[in-house]
């Protein structure tokens, strides 16, 4: 009986404070469609048509992980500002005798109707809507959708348990606070904006912190020269920022407040004289909410803009893959010719013509080359911010591809640098202790670099034969390099972006069947497999950033209600005072203007010290176009900024309604 009526006492909670819980769980509901869904894609069998497949797969269920991660902290915040908001009415729970097992009770209930709620509706709506997403992502995958729906029972039962651990969790920790008040405490909580009288030094020193931390994580982000990591050192960015923004909220904008509270000619005009004070209480005492909101505007600016980038400029990224239309490689020399003629038939079989092949011998291994000493060796000192490779080639192929007519000695090589690097004139090179006469340093770059985009820094050796190369090979193998020598083919054909597509199938399917191919790629292939994966990150990105929208609109609608109601009493002295309505209000626009653009100021500045890096990420998808990515961060931010508008009128339309309409 006694656990009926704290169960229709926690409905009666819900109820009457619907409105404080509507926000919250229309974000929960969206959070579960999303988790939903991202899982749904990830287990149906229609993707495994999709070329890179388990890449895909992977990529979905870090985006799960990734949403479960945030869901959680974002949770725990929001939580916080609930409870916060509860403590009196919880502290006279406790005046009233009930203990913290019958509070716990009452809480788990309202959780437990919470829980069922948003679960229920969002799995039915993520059902409901599963088809017509699937096949969109499809769509814009640009692959046939192969959809296989049903009822199944693992995404649903998984998308329940996160969710129920995460809400498990969090209402262990929300007994915990409570078990660690007393009822005086949580009757005494009054005003959140409790009025500033002076700066201490310790607030000096904290808004100094926070703009030492903002500068040190964009001269971070700015000097990173380390462009396979680029995404890790963003993540690591965010991370400082948000402390430093933080910091520079709490205090150092209490200061420049302050500062203006001393400027006479300033703060004794009406507008500033009712705002200025009350701003500087409002701006330290929600200085978290305004930095998570900041962090939050910065996250969905970049991650939505540079997935959207990556997506719009995949026929980009596919062009700049290779500057021919495709390479393979076999293991078996006399094989190379033969893979050329299958080369040929695929192009036939399409209607189209080879207009270039290329088959050559090339031996390549990473290393660690020092310029100075002319030495290949991987005990050298690393000091470049790309691995680096030595390549050896035959003169035959060197000469039959570059048109030239050059002649070699049993005992000397010619040698081609690094294009981004100086090279020297070299006598003779040192290959693993092993000396090589150097006749010629040539120019480059050599035709057998077919990438678009630099993954590392290359060194070419040309020698005499291909007998040559395998006494290099076997040098090596004798000092434990177990690399062996390839052999190339690249080709180009005629034709429309269509006919190289077609090209591109007909030739994969003959590859199959030929055993000795260990490696076939091209820039139809690259197209594919991009579509694929931008469509994916894409997806991912969209719907994070909604959550993260969401918790926005949270954030601000829950910190407007509750100012809201802590300043009715003060709007009431101001009204017996004399002060007219127009007068008020004027003051509370200038408050509110001034309390939600801090954080996007601070957002903005962000983004564009994040810029370069962000650039660095397209870099390293193929995007190379960086005046389209230029283009798409500005749109997105627009846009996105226009959605933050919005969702500021409505907030401030919420205080305004409330601190004027109470008393009318």
């Amino acid at each position: 009986m006694k656990k009926l009526f704290w169960a229709k006492v926690a409905f009666k909670n819900i109820y009457e404070n619907k409105k404080f819980h509507l926000a919250n769980l229309v974000v929960d509901i969206f959070t579960v469609i999303t988790l939903y869904l991202y899982i749904f894609v990830a287990t149906n069998e229609g993707l495994k048509t999709v070329k890179g497949y388990e890449t895909l797969k992977v990529i979905l269920y870090f985006g799960a992980v990734f949403l479960t991660v945030v869901t959680y902290l974002f949770k725990t915040y929001t939580g916080r500002i609930l409870l916060k908001r509860r403590k009196k009415e919880i502290g006279l729970y406790e005046v009233w005798g009930l203990g913290t097992k019958e509070i716990a009770c009452i809480m788990g209930f309202e959780n437990i109707y919470m829980y069922l709620l948003s679960v229920t509706t969002g799995l039915l709506l993520g059902m409901l809507s599963q088809r017509a997403i699937y096949e969109t992502l499809f769509k814009m995958m640009k692959c046939s959708s192969n959809y296989e729906g049903g009822f199944n029972s693992f995404n649903l039962l998984i998308t329940m348990l996160i969710v129920l651990v995460i809400n498990l969790i969090l209402y262990i920790k929300n007994i915990a606070v409570i078990k660690g008040q007393n009822a005086i405490a949580l009757l005494t909580k009054g005003n959140t904006n409790q009025v500033i009288r002076k700066i201490g030094t310790l607030d000096v020193i904290k808004g100094l912190a926070g703009v030492a931390l903002i500068a040190g994580a964009y001269a971070y982000v700015n000097n990173n020269e380390d462009f396979i990591n680029s995404i890790s050192t963003i993540l690591v960015a965010i991370g400082i920022l948000f402390i430093g923004s933080y910091l520079v909220i709490s205090s150092f904008v209490v200061i420049v407040e302050f500062a203006l509270k001393s400027k006479k000619s300033i703060y004794y005009k009406n507008p500033f004289f009712i705002t200025i004070a009350k701003l500087i209480a409002k701006t330290k005492n929600n200085a978290m909410s305004l930095a998570v909101i900041n962090i939050l505007f910065t996250c969905v600016v970049l991650g939505t803009s540079s997935t959207a980038a990556l997506y719009l400029g995949t026929e980009r990224q596919a062009a700049a893959a290779f500057n021919v239309d495709g390479e393979i490689i076999t293991t078996v020399r006399e094989n190379k010719e033969l893979v050329a003629d299958i080369v040929k038939e695929a192009a036939k079989e399409a209607g189209t013509e080879v207009e270039l092949i290329r088959t050559f011998d090339r031996y390549a291994f990473q290393t660690v080359f020092d310029e100075e000493k002319g030495s290949f060796d991987n005990n050298n000192v690393v000091t470049k911010d790309l691995p680096e490779l030595v390549e050896i080639i035959t003169l035959d192929d060197y000469n039959k591809y570059e048109n030239k007519n050059l002649t070699l000695k049993d005992d000397e090589v010619f040698f081609i640098g690094e294009e981004d690097f100086e090279t020297r004139d070299y006598d003779e090179l040192d290959y693993y202790g092993k000396k090589l006469k150097v006749k010629e340093v040539l120019e480059g770059p050599l035709f057998a670099r077919t990438d678009n985009i630099k993954y590392a820094y290359e060194y070419t050796i040309i020698v005499k034969d291909y007998e040559t190369m395998e006494e290099c090979h076997e040098y090596m193998v004798s000092l434990g390099n177990d690399r062996e020598i390839h052999y190339w083919i690249n080709y180009t054909t005629s034709g429309n972006l269509e006919d190289k597509t077609r090209v591109d199938e007909i030739l994969g399917e003959k590859l199959i069947n030929t055993p000795t191919v260990e490696y076939f790629d091209s820039n139809a292939t690259q197209r594919r497999t991009r579509y694929a994966r931008n469509a994916i990150f894409l997806f991912i990105g969209i719907f994070i950033s909604i959550i993260f929208v969401m918790y926005m609109i949270f954030i601000m609608y829950y910190k407007q209600i509750q100012e809201a109601v802590d300043d009715v009493e003060d709007v009431r002295i101001m009204k017996k005072v004399g002060m007219v309505e127009k007068e008020i209000k004027q003051g509370i626009q200038i408050e509110n203007k001034i309390l939600f653009f801090i954080p996007i100021v601070m957002a903005f500045c962000h983004v564009v010290a994040c810029f370069g890096l962000i650039c660095s990420v397209l870099k390293l998808f193929m995007l190379t176009d960086m005046k389209f990515a230029v283009l798409c961060i500005f749109a997105f931010s627009m846009f996105i900024l226009l959605v933050y508008l919005l969702m500021y009128a409505g907030a401030n339309k919420v205080y305004t309604n409330i601190v004027l309409n109470e008393h009318n």
